[in-house]
């Protein structure tokens, strides 16, 4: 193969493992202090300002790096026929994890986590973080996918 198409491979590789590993971090350690007593919990995640964390300046400079690397990979690799699959899904699954992420979850976000949802009832808070943390599981899903297909490319010697 050849070298530069390696290199956007490591990348891709790697940059899934940042995105990934910090949405395991998020599950574990941060959705729990929001979601553990809905709605008072996301209420008093609220009054405290200092609670308030923007994902956004580690999640985006990640994700167009895992995009970008995941689409040099697949065209440097495109000849090689036993890895282009493997990189077509990881890159079919990065673009859709983060269309998903803007889409669904910045609005989400705003709601549940910058002070907006003042005036929801707590029902209503409880029902948007419920769905948040569903969703977060399909994307989560959407993601391991993403990931494995990278590492399976990665493990393929190149074909022509």
């Amino acid at each position: 193969m050849n070298k530069i198409g390696q290199i956007f491979l490591w990348i891709t590789v790697v940059a899934w493992g940042f995105w990934l590993g910090g949405l395991i971090y998020e599950m574990v350690v941060i959705m729990p202090l929001w979601s553990a007593n809905l709605p008072n919990s996301v209420i008093e995640w609220n009054a405290r300002p200092n609670f308030i964390v923007n994902p956004t300046r580690f999640y985006i400079p990640t994700v167009l790096t895992l995009i970008l690397g995941s689409l040099a990979a697949t065209v440097l690799n495109w000849k090689s026929g036993n890895r282009r699959i493997w990189l077509i899904l990881s890159t079919v699954c990065v673009i859709t994890a983060f269309a998903f992420t803007v889409v669904y979850f910045f609005p989400k976000n705003d709601i549940l986590f910058r002070n907006q949802s003042i005036g929801l009832s707590g029902a209503e808070i409880s029902a948007i973080a419920y769905a948040w943390i569903w969703a977060n599981w399909i994307r989560f899903g959407i993601m391991i996918i993403g990931f494995f297909a990278a590492l399976k490319a990665f493990s393929l010697p190149k074909t022509d």
